[in-house]
């Protein structure tokens, strides 16, 4: 009889244990269980006559796996005087999850180069 209730009393375990790993398997997000798909777009405006950029993702079944993305903007800044000379400069985003978006300006005085996204698969 003791090895009866043995068995009885291990098959137990071994039921409860499979039973909390398959609701743990089933609970996870979905973004977790599969690579979502995301297409990123940048989108600028003017904002007091800055230049302004912000990015956003949309879930597109032919996009690619983003875990973050950033809107960047290179902006001409006329420099000097007589002898005037654009300098261009890059300005980055925060990084933000898909499902956020992220927006950066140029300075004042700045002209509009052009606009981008950046994303990080990883």
């Amino acid at each position: 009889m003791k090895v009866t209730w043995g068995k009885k009393a291990a098959t137990g375990v071994l039921a409860g244990l499979l039973m909390t790993s398959g609701l743990t398997l089933a609970t996870a997000s979905p973004a977790q269980a599969a690579g979502a798909k995301y297409t990123c777009k940048a989108t600028p405006s003017l904002s007091l006559g800055r230049p302004v950029s912000t990015s956003s993702c949309k879930k597109s079944a032919k996009g690619k796996t983003v875990k973050q993305h950033r809107a960047v903007l290179l902006c001409d800044v006329v420099r000097g005087r007589g002898a005037e000379h654009p300098v261009t400069w890059t300005v980055f985003g925060k990084w933000k999850k898909p499902a956020e978006k992220s927006s950066v300006k140029c300075g004042f005085g700045s002209f509009l180069r052009s606009v981008k996204v950046e994303t990080k698969a990883k």
